[in-house]
């Protein structure tokens, strides 16, 4: 049914006003312009490396996420309503997206591929101060390429685009997921435990938290394994929910386990299929040990790497292996060393990168602000469908807004614009100006507004777009350069003539 509104009675109570969706904003042209010029410079950056634009959907299907992307994501879907077919969300990042492109394209792209992307995201995350529900990502992908060349090569891209932004030095930081997974896969732990303990470290890194929580997860597993060996009596209930991390292994276990038992009971039962009296405790307890040491391992390359060497070389020679040539290769891509910080506490992204992440940050008097994040994810083309496609993957992306918390005020970040503003004289906006304005507009790429405005008023309204000259077009022209200050004087017929002259000297690069 069709509602028709009257027209409202002047006595009546205005209406209520409508504001915006919590946790997004409206961009208005000036600041919305400092955003596009950080879209342009980044795709520009990306497209001299060989990453052309790629666009994808905004409505996705929610299981493209569900597969893989990890409790970070999942947990913060805006699923559609109403939409014709259920589970529809709002992309929540680009990446998955493009993956998917990638293994559902007719004929598979030359490899390795290189693609960029950019556009609108959003997340059910807790707003604030960087924090939107709705917000621009830029980025790219490589797919079908591994190896230390290839990670060097994402991480030396999203420095170089930065510092083509005007950020001088910003600051890398570069962890290694595959190292606490390869860890925990030889450690001893049955993989129940192992699948628990990687989902608490998902969960807690979404929240920004690190390897260090897991510490606390590996505690209350073996506490809860000793309470249950020693015969005190909990019911399912009571655990259900009271613990996640014991929650998460009961998970992983009942599917083993048939009929109704207690804990007590199942945990006998697991006895003999694992010789839970020792070996697992053994294992839990050579995992804290493993956990502790990488928790607080975090500094200048050189000094981290000549702990990781002689600490945890035995137990993961193939992560610490692939930190070496990493940090080698990084130095060889022009990147001083001393600005990259290895974190082996750094757990980003666990549930959905394999091997090394990333993130780089620019430093602000309210402290380090993060404006980018990436790393290798290798077997996502696998999950999502593609078993015969080369499913190696690593890329990132920056966030815009982030970017413009930072750039702002820099004037580095996004250059003024060049352009008309086409006035009348004393008796108006006559034929004159109009007739000039559709010449330029024919002729240049510059904007040319039409404004009909007396000269003061026009200058504050010229600056305001960014235009660096307003010619007042009527019987006598005028042309105020308000990038030198000057203002000449044109007889009636002669600024045509002027204007190509100037065009060809734009042309060729010898104007400004």
């Amino acid at each position: 049914m069709t509602v028709l509104r009257t027209p409202a009675d002047p006595a009546a109570a205005p209406e209520r006003h409508v504001g915006q969706v919590r946790g997004t904003r409206d961009w208005l042209q000036a600041d919305y312009a400092r955003l596009l010029g950080y879209e342009r410079t980044l795709l520009d950056c990306f497209a001299r490396a060989g990453y052309r634009q790629a666009r994808t959907p905004v409505l996705e299907l929610s299981d493209l996420h569900e597969r893989k992307s990890g409790a970070g994501i999942v947990g913060k879907l805006f699923e559609v309503s109403g939409a014709g077919t259920a589970g529809i969300c709002l992309r929540p990042e680009l990446t998955a997206g493009l993956v998917r492109a990638y293994v559902e394209a007719p004929q598979p792209p030359p490899l390795p591929w290189r693609a960029s992307v950019s556009g609108p995201v959003f997340r059910y995350q807790a707003t604030g101060k960087g924090l939107d529900r709705e917000f621009i990502q830029t980025g790219i992908e490589l797919i079908g390429a591994g190896g230390p060349a290839a990670d060097a090569e994402i991480i030396w891209l999203a420095d170089w685009s930065l510092r083509a932004l005007g950020v001088a030095e910003p600051k890398i930081r570069v962890g290694h997921v595959g190292l606490i997974l390869e860890l925990l896969g030889g450690a001893g732990l049955p993989p129940a435990a192992t699948a628990a303990l990687i989902e608490s470290l998902s969960e807690a890194a979404s929240e920004g938290k690190g390897v260090r929580t897991l510490e606390d997860a590996l505690d209350r597993l073996t506490d809860w394994l000793g309470a249950r060996e020693s015969g005190e009596a909990e019911s399912s209930t009571s655990r259900a929910g009271a613990d996640p991390t014991v929650d998460r292994l009961f998970r992983h276990l009942v599917p083993d386990v048939t009929g109704r038992r207690s804990e007590t009971e199942i945990v006998a039962r697991l006895r003999n299929k694992w010789a839970l009296e020792h070996s697992l405790h053994d294992a839990l307890g050579k995992v804290r040990g493993l956990v502790h040491g990488l928790a607080d391992l975090r500094g200048p390359a050189a000094e981290v790497l000549a702990k990781l060497d002689r600490d945890f070389a035995a137990g993961a020679p193939e992560s610490v292996a692939a930190i070496k040539d990493l940090t080698e290769m990084l130095e060889r891509q022009g990147i001083d060393p001393k600005r990259v910080e290895l974190d082996l506490g750094f757990g980003r992204g666990i549930g959905f990168y394999t091997q090394m992440i990333f993130e780089l940050s620019v430093p602000t008097p309210e402290g380090p602000v993060e404006v980018c994040g990436g790393g290798r994810y290798d077997g996502l083309a696998r999950v999502l469908g593609g078993r015969d496609r080369d499913d190696r993957g690593a890329g990132f992306a920056f966030g815009l807004e982030r970017l413009d918390q930072v750039l702002a005020g820099r004037e580095a970040a996004v250059k003024p614009s060049q352009g008309f503003l086409v006035t009348g004289d004393a008796r108006g906006l006559g034929r004159e100006a109009v007739a000039l304005a559709a010449f330029l507009r024919e002729r240049t790429a510059f904007p040319v507004v039409v404004a009909d405005l007396a000269i003061e008023p026009a200058v504050d309204y010229a600056r305001g777009l960014g235009l660096n000259r307003i010619v007042a077009a009527g019987g006598d022209v005028e042309v105020w350069d308000l990038e030198h200050g000057d203002v000449r004087s044109v007889r009636e017929g002669e600024l045509i003539d002027q204007i190509r002259g100037r065009l060809s000297l734009l042309a060729r690069g010898d104007a400004r």
